[in-house]
């Protein structure tokens, strides 16, 4: 009993404690709010459609699909977008798909990228299988209209033929890549390197307070810097090192993922540090709610045009967002990785920049 009362002596057990209901809050507050109404926005998700057999009415298509549809006039124009995750999915009609439909078994192609979110994924496919159900069941209705006059014994033959003919579909698979372990490193990436900043920075802030007193602010600051970019280096190497000892295929340059990495944990290591800085020991709260807004927000699970306006708002503001992205492009392909390290580059300067005015504005002695 005693020792018991001895813990609740000191503020660090109510800290501790406090943090872990924080958590939860935190997580039930910010995971539930996001994900509200996603499936009601299932109309947010573009697909295109292109339409090479001048006979086929793709109003059969629009009509029946809850997605946001684009029309293009080539299937390479909708692979790029495909590429650069600007649609979920591209249907391509062939320019014999009637001809082929009225005499044999006709195809229907359906693009879909999987450097995407798991959901959006999912309910492509699904959505693949049923246009050609429903497309299936009318070319059914209309060739059996068509038998009405013919003579009973053979409408019941051409009925029977007719249930081995119809459309069959053409599921493309691009930038695709076997095992479920694939799909899981953009958000495992991005957790641990989080989770590790959110740490570091918490521990470089303790022993700030220690050397307040003995350094001037600016040695500090640049000495804190130093440490999060060699840090940054050598996690990445660490990181780079692992995807390849357990056999994943790098889509870019293995010194294209160095670099990026290093930017994915800079831009995390600063805005961690911008948190406990211009806040102290409350900027911990801060950074657990931007865990948990990035975990939601990233696009990993749950595609990003399925949130909220609020929420996509501030998917664009965290770097998660944009490391995610990246490793889609790292593990899957598609894309490069030039346009989110120009992002994270802003961050970087932005949370770095507003650390440097905090410490400005400080005493020399005061803990920065």
């Amino acid at each position: 009993m005693k020792t018991f009362k001895a813990f609740f002596k000191f503020n660090l057990t109510y800290v501790g404690i406090g943090i872990a209901f924080a958590f939860l809050l935190i997580f039930f507050t910010v995971w539930l709010t996001a994900y509200h109404g996603v499936t009601d926005r299932i109309d947010q998700l573009k697909v295109g459609i292109v339409n090479d057999d001048i006979t086929f009415h793709t109003v059969m298509l629009t009509d029946q699909l809850p997605f946001t549809m684009v029309t293009m006039d080539q299937a390479s124009a909708g692979v790029e977008k495909l590429n650069k995750r600007e649609l979920d999915m591209l249907i391509v009609v062939p320019r014999d798909f009637t001809e082929h439909l009225a005499t044999s078994t006709a195809i229907i192609e359906f693009y879909i990228n999987q450097a995407g979110p798991a959901l959006s994924k999912q309910v492509m496919e699904s959505t693949a299988n049923e246009i050609v159900y429903k497309i299936n069941e009318q070319a059914f209705t209309m060739k059996k209209e068509q038998l009405t006059s013919a003579p009973e014994p053979f409408l019941r033959d051409g009925v029977q033929a007719l249930s081995l003919e119809g459309v069959q579909s053409k599921i493309i698979k691009l930038n695709h890549t076997e095992g479920f372990a694939a799909s899981m490193i953009p958000l495992l990436v991005v957790l641990a390197s989080f989770v590790g900043s959110m740490l570091m920075s918490l521990n470089l802030f303790q022993a700030t307070k220690q050397l307040a007193e003995s350094y001037s602010k600016w040695s500090i600051l640049f000495t804190r810097f130093v440490i999060q970019f060699v840090v940054s280096v050598l996690l990445s190497a660490l990181t780079m090192s692992l995807l390849l000892l357990f056999g994943f295929k790098l889509h870019v340059s293995l010194w294209e993922g160095f670099v990026f990495q290093v930017f994915v944990y800079l831009s995390f290591l600063c805005l961690t540090q911008m948190f406990t800085v211009l806040f102290g020991m409350a900027g911990m709260l801060l950074n657990i709610v931007s865990l948990s807004i990035q975990l939601v927000t990233a696009g990993v699970i749950v595609p990003r045009a399925l949130l909220s306006d609020f929420y996509q708002l501030l998917s664009l503001l965290f770097p998660a967002t944009y490391g995610a992205s990246g490793y889609f492009s790292i593990i899957y392909g598609g894309m490069n990785v030039a346009g989110e390290i120009k992002i994270l580059t802003c961050i970087i300067v932005i949370t770095f920049g507003a650390t440097l005015l905090k410490v400005a504005l400080s005493r020399e002695n005061m803990t920065a």
